[in-house]
């Protein structure tokens, strides 16, 4: 059979099963019908929510794998086809879009060499990543998965309100990070992309837990609400400085930065609540924390908001974060830092790599800086913008 045909039947045969599909079979199917395209086997491994090791969605595989000296960690990190020196096995990543989900494990077989395959793998690991995300609506099954640890009730809650971590287009790249993933509680963000107008948020409540998540998510609310009626920055500002006051009170807070990008000019307005200030990377390296009114915290009223304008370089990437971030102490008690987060930045810029992977290995950093005890949430959202002529390095 042409290749071609044995791609489409493949994916069309794979389709076909999951109209009555149980979640908990998907790797049953996905190995079968790989077998179409002429494999030996194919397994899915799913990213942990941690995100430091790939773990197999099937019991019957052997796993986790360790995204640091390992052909399929390399894969996951630069979301390229990795093979092994004799040919006979390869990883192909797992995108659900942008959204980098895990890898395929592939085998091959003596009649059927995997390098003349490369172009049939990527497509059916699409479909493949794109059943994962769907499935998991319905089923526990890919949650528990990519579990090490039990997540808290506040974390719990936050996730299910936030935005898949990465999204992308040809003009720009947002993505972003929450630590520690299973007890989070304060920190949230979110995006839009409307026409030729991307609205960015991060939002870092008061407090710990349950309540801080409570008050997160009406940020998030009103934001969203705001957002979709219309509002510039400044009435979006005002929107959710009324619901956490008259939800809340005075005596509770959110700290935040609003932004929007117009994805064709590069113009990027800002709006600063008592919130840290974004930094700026140009040419490869991070060349410092953009100037904002640093205004004050949504749910105090006596509003004065100021918005204020970059104008973007093709190629320019923008990174915000939550004082968690640069607050996380050593044992020793020394700060993470900004000068330490813009000092890392420049380094990992240097990789040439994926927004979402050096977002991974700066929040892995803090982490190491905290050995792993986070006092306060850290999140991390960046946005790198291609410009009018340049297009993103594809994923």
């Amino acid at each position: 059979m042409p290749e071609t045909d044995r791609l489409g039947s493949a994916l069309a045969e794979l389709l076909r099963r999951t109209h009555l599909m149980h979640p908990g079979d998907l790797p049953v199917h996905v190995d079968e019908t790989a077998g179409m395209l002429g494999v030996g086997s194919c397994s899915v491994y799913l990213i942990t929510r941690d995100q430091q090791s790939l773990v197999p969605l099937s019991p019957k595989v052997e796993g986790p794998l360790g995204l640091e000296g390992t052909l399929a960690g390399r894969c996951y990190r630069t979301t390229e086809i990795t093979r092994t020196s004799d040919g006979a096995r390869c990883w192909v990543p797992l995108l659900d879009g942008t959204e980098r989900v895990g890898v395929l494990e592939v085998l091959g077989t003596d009649e059927e060499p995997l390098d003349g395959l490369t172009e049939e793998l990527v497509a059916f690991a699409a479909l493949v990543a794109e059943l994962v995300v769907s499935k998991s609506q319905y089923s526990d099954t890919f949650e528990r998965t990519r579990r090490g640890v039990p997540m808290g009730v506040a974390a719990e809650l936050l996730w299910r309100q936030l935005p898949p971590l990465t999204f992308a287009t040809r003009q720009f790249v947002v993505t972003a990070q929450l630590e520690p993933w299973h007890e989070v509680g304060g920190d949230a963000f979110d995006y839009s992309i409307d026409g030729d107008v991307l609205r960015l948020a991060v939002f870092d409540a008061m407090g710990h837990g349950l309540g801080a998540t409570l008050l997160a998510g009406v940020a998030l609310a009103a934001y969203r609400n705001a957002r979709r009626s219309g509002q510039g920055l400044v009435e979006i500002a005002a929107t959710i400085d009324e619901e956490l006051a008259g939800q809340f009170g005075i005596e509770s807070f959110v700290t935040g930065v609003l932004a929007q990008l117009d994805v064709t000019t590069g113009v990027l307005q800002l709006l600063c609540a008592a919130h840290p200030a974004p930094v700026l990377v140009r040419d490869g390296k991070a060349v410092g924390e953009l100037r904002l009114e640093p205004g004050v915290p949504f749910g105090l009223g006596n509003r004065d908001d100021v918005v204020t304008q970059v104008g973007l370089q093709a190629g320019d990437r923008v990174l915000a974060f939550s004082d968690g971030v640069v607050e996380a102490r050593s044992p020793e008690g020394q700060f993470f830092g900004t000068e330490r987060l813009i000092d890392l930045l420049t380094r990992e810029e240097s990789r040439a790599q994926p927004p979402p992977e050096t977002l991974r290995r700066l929040i892995v950093a803090v982490l190491e800086h905290q050995q792993g005890m986070l006092q306060d949430d850290a999140t991390l959202l960046m946005l790198e913008w291609a410009g009018n002529t340049v297009e993103l390095r594809p994923f």
